[in-house]
């Protein structure tokens, strides 16, 4: 039921999208209908298909198909009459004068007239049949005035080899037999109004024509063996004949449809499924967990703000293989099975949110109070630590930041109450913190310096030379890395109507820069190493030259060693 059901949906999605394509394209009002033209075109060919082979069972007007190879060309005439009148219906709607038009039209009548020709042949005017004279037999010797029968022909009797090549050759026919009428059975839904035999059912087709046609080899090469003509022999030749053309005509059928639906499931004609697979696998993994997500704020503000553009790629992704899909190829099953587990991940992970989301605004309220609570128990107690670079003031400044960059994901005038309180609660404890200015500046320490990579010296270059542009005459004392080692984040990004790989790493560099003869000033500088493009590396300063500090980036110059 859950694979049926998202079929229904990808051929819903393929539907709305194609309807939307038809509607923005000019049509049949400004031009010529070349979708029109082209099924007319696909009918009258496979009319044609279906006239060759009843010409080839239909026989010849002195000797025309009789029992079961009658039956078959009457059933290839029906096929190709009954595409005929699809195509005339679409030619009719069709500007009669267009070359292209006209050349398909011709195709048709010549095609139709094939068909009455054929017909012809099974059902010929039977011609009055003319009284013969009676000739006067010649009286015999008696003076009877009848003639003596002519002697029935001695038909010599088959001896026990050929009587077990003709049983062989029986043998044969119906294993031949079993073979066709399995393929037959294929062919018959070609044409049905139910459901279509999908792409590996013809291929499969295919492959129980070539049993047969084995299977019909050696039945003819028994029957090759035996006398023509013999009374025993002749109805399982006659068998032999019909089941040749019997397999020409299904293989020919079958050919034709394969031909057709190797446009639909042949690889070749998805250059990009292997990229699109993976970029699904990708995207349906940002909703994997929530419970891990809801630990990285920013990850999980990327997935609730690109959404909207994962689904509608999702769907790109979905219309683009509804054939593999519906013709239940290999790489159709894998893309639906994929395409399964994004829908039931995201629908979890969009429960979970919905919870999560009502439980923001107070969560962020309540680490506002927190901080102002610490703040004014530090001007209470003259307690410079609790307005440093890693207090506790800060860490709640920072819990209530990333509530708040979720909120802004849902929308940035829902979120506007929330941007506006943080910043009048930073504004409120920065206006605390001066009145311990002097003894923050006073406690402040180097910031932590753990970097163990080699590449140390290039990097502390890398953020010097991108500070400089900031502030040509600065005199950098010395550099922290509070990190241990760069930090990488792999992942897809929604810019400019497409998604694009991201795979870069990150770390960030902490000059400490002589400020004036007692002080020294904290910049840091954020580096990233874009490892897509031959991990290069760029420096981007966090501060402008000119802005306003807190105490907490301020150390005493006697701390800089």
């Amino acid at each position: 039921m859950r694979r049926q059901m998202s079929r229904l949906v990808l051929r819903a999605m393929a539907t709305t999208l194609f309807v939307g394509v038809m509607c923005m394209g000019v049509g049949s009002v400004y031009g010529l209908d070349e979708a029109l033209l082209g099924k007319a075109e696909n009918e009258v060919k496979n009319a044609e298909y279906d006239l060759k082979s009843a010409r080839e069972s239909a026989g010849t007007a002195a000797n025309p198909a009789k029992g079961s190879r009658a039956k078959l060309t009457t059933m290839r005439l029906d096929s190709a009459q009954k595409r005929l009148d699809q195509a005339a219906v679409y030619l009719k709607e069709l500007p009669a004068d267009d070359a292209s038009v006209s050349s398909v039209q011709g195709r048709y009548d010549t095609a139709a007239a094939g068909v009455a020709e054929v017909r012809a042949i099974l059902n010929p005017s039977a011609p009055p049949k003319e009284a013969k004279p009676v000739e006067s037999a010649p009286a015999d010797a008696e003076g009877s005035g009848e003639a003596e029968p002519a002697p029935a022909p001695t038909v010599p009797k088959l001896d026990y080899k050929q009587e077990e090549l003709l049983k062989n050759a029986r043998w044969y026919v119906r294993e031949t037999t079993g073979y066709t009428n399995a393929v037959a059975a294929v062919v018959a839904r070609i044409d049905a109004d139910g459901p279509k035999p999908v792409h590996s059912e013809i291929r499969d087709g295919l492959a129980t024509v070539e049993t047969a046609k084995k299977k019909h080899a050696l039945a003819a090469d028994y029957i090759a063996q035996l006398p023509a003509g013999h009374p025993q022999v002749q109805p399982v030749a006659d068998q032999v004949t019909e089941a040749a053309a019997l397999i020409g005509a299904q293989e020919s059928r079958l050919r034709a449809v394969d031909v057709e639906l190797a446009k639909l499931t042949g690889m070749e004609h998805y250059p990009n499924y292997d990229a699109d697979f993976k970029l699904m696998q990708d995207l349906a993994g940002r909703y994997r967990s929530f419970g891990f997500t809801v630990q990285q704020p920013e990850k999980l503000a990327q997935v609730v703000q690109e959404d909207g553009q994962v689904l509608a790629e999702i769907t790109r992704i979905a219309k683009t293989y509804v054939p593999l899909v519906e013709q239940k190829t290999d790489a159709g099953d894998q893309m639906e099975r994929i395409f399964n587990h994004f829908q039931s991940s995201r629908n979890e992970f969009a429960a979970e949110l919905v919870e999560y989301k009502k439980t923001l605004p107070a969560a962020f309220e309540a680490d506002l109070k927190e901080a102002m609570d610490i703040a004014d128990q530090g001007v209470a107690e003259q307690k410079p630590m609790f307005f440093g670079e890693n207090s506790g003031i800060e860490q709640r400044f920072g819990w209530a930041e990333t509530k708040l960059l979720v909120l802004r994901a849902f929308g940035e005038e829902e979120a506007k109450p929330y941007v506006t309180r943080l910043a009048e609660v930073r504004a409120q404890v920065r206006e605390q913190a001066k009145s311990l200015e002097a003894k923050i500046i006073a406690e402040n320490t180097l910031p932590p310096d753990r970097y163990t990579g080699g590449d140390r010296d290039v990097l502390v270059e890398y953020a010097t030379k991108a500070w400089a542009e900031q502030q040509p005459d600065a005199q950098v004392l010395t550099a922290c890395i509070p990190s241990q080692d760069w930090t990488r984040d792999t992942r897809w990004q929604w810019s400019n109507g497409a998604f694009y790989k991201i795979d870069a790493s990150n770390v960030q560099v902490q000059l400490i820069i002589k400020h004036d003869d007692k002080l020294a000033v904290v910049r840091p500088v954020n580096l990233y190493k874009n490892h897509l493009k031959g991990d290069t590396v760029n420096a981007y300063p966090m501060d402008e030259a000119g802005e306003e500090l807190q105490p907490r980036r301020y150390l005493m110059l006697e701390k800089v060693e």
